[in-house]
């Protein structure tokens, strides 16, 4: 398929510079793309006239395609419409490998919009989702949880939230998982979820967390305990403090490293953190490999600049 310009109706603009920029300045050519609509024929999936009716009947078209092993150098998209304005209700099991999948149009002012706890159950390579909410309408559970060593996977201009009065575990959970991205997401909830990242397992190496407004009520990001390597993490740029409606209760912990064997090599720069712990090491080892700059902090009477009170 031609990617044109006018992608951009209806998603608010930007849309072909992503297509374009997610294959290195070239027009995506290789691989298929696939169309999620209640209104097309439910058929091939290959155009909106016969998209799938279900994101996960795509989700399976483009895995299926995939494993074939026709796709070389190149990958597979999905794009999902906006429903009429309603919720996708699917509880996703699986997503996409060596795939893009894009949320275009809104429902009433929001992304496209997932509803449902997105719980996978086998791991996944190289799915980048982009301009997707996903809603938790379950309690004591993660939003998205993500199968253990799944690798390179990406999340761009999203919305990670619970439902109201159903606090959530965990934004987003990650275990044993490389090359990943988190980048210009929003984590919300009313009350926000119990921690808004959580890198769990004994590996997660060469992540970005970027540009990310994150929101919880104990953890913003949290490394957990039992990582013995937790290397090359970049957490930059983010805006993380407990936007809760209901309470003006400070977030607990910031940025908390709860592993005490860490070979942990992270750099920590240009944070905005409001909690009562900004950066938090369970042992004095995983805070003398982590570089920390310029992250600005504050409690609930003072503004402080990498622990030192500013005027």
């Amino acid at each position: 398929m031609e990617i044109k310009k006018t992608i951009e109706q209806g998603f608010g603009g930007g849309l072909y510079d992503i297509l374009v920029a997610l294959n290195n300045g070239q027009l995506p050519i290789s691989g298929r793309t696939y169309y999620v609509s209640k209104y097309g024929n439910g058929t091939t999936g290959l155009s909106w006239e016969t998209a799938f009716n279900t994101i996960a009947a795509a989700i399976s078209a483009s895995n299926t395609y995939i494993a074939l092993g026709t796709v070389v150098g190149g990958r597979n998209r999905i794009y999902i419409d906006s429903n009429g304005g309603a919720n996708w209700e699917e509880a996703l099991t699986v997503f996409p490998s060596q795939c893009d999948m894009i949320g275009v149009g809104s429902k009433g002012g929001w992304p496209v919009t997932i509803y449902g706890r997105t719980n996978l159950g086998a791991a996944a390579t190289g799915f980048h989702i982009y301009n997707i909410r996903f809603y938790n309408p379950t309690t004591s559970v993660p939003v998205i949880t993500i199968y253990a060593g799944s690798h390179g996977f990406e999340f761009h201009n999203c919305i990670i939230r619970n439902g109201d009065g159903m606090a959530s575990t965990v934004g987003i959970q990650s275990t044993n998982s490389i090359d990943f991205v988190i980048d210009n997401c929003t984590f919300s909830g009313n009350p926000p979820s119990v921690t808004g990242i959580s890198l769990a397992g004994t590996s997660c190496i060469y992540g970005k967390i970027t540009n990310n407004l994150i929101s919880a009520t104990t953890n913003g990001i949290l490394v957990a305990n039992g990582m013995t390597g937790d290397y090359g993490l970049l957490i930059k740029g983010n805006a993380i403090a407990r936007l809760d409606p209901n309470t003006d209760t400070q977030m607990t912990y910031g940025i908390r490293y709860a592993d005490t064997q860490s070979r942990c090599h992270c750099f920590i720069c240009n944070n905005d953190i409001s909690a009562a712990t900004w950066i938090s090491h369970a042992s004095s080892t995983t805070s003398i490999v982590n570089a920390q700059v310029n992250n600005r902090y504050s409690t609930a009477a003072d503004l402080y600049r990498d622990g030192h009170a500013v005027a």
